[in-house]
């Protein structure tokens, strides 16, 4: 799992017309986590595993962790 340490397996459940695209939903049925990535507690260590998203073509990936407290806003 050199390339995705945390695969999920997934089911088709339906997808759905959005405008001139689609929206696919599947159901998970499966999740593997390389021991590398897990933190344990069910919590992943996202500084090893660098996740990836992409965004319509482009990719991002995480920053830095911060809070926000929005009862605290000045």
């Amino acid at each position: 799992m050199l390339e995705a340490p945390i695969t999920f397996e997934l089911k088709l459940d339906r997808i759905i017309p959005v405008g001139g695209d689609h929206l696919v939903l599947g159901i998970v049925q499966r999740v593997q986590v390389d021991s590398a990535a897990y933190a344990g507690n069910y919590k992943t260590e996202t500084e090893r595993w660098k996740p990836l998203a992409s965004m319509a073509g482009d990719y991002a990936g995480l920053t830095s962790t911060f809070s926000f407290d929005p009862g605290n806003q000045e």
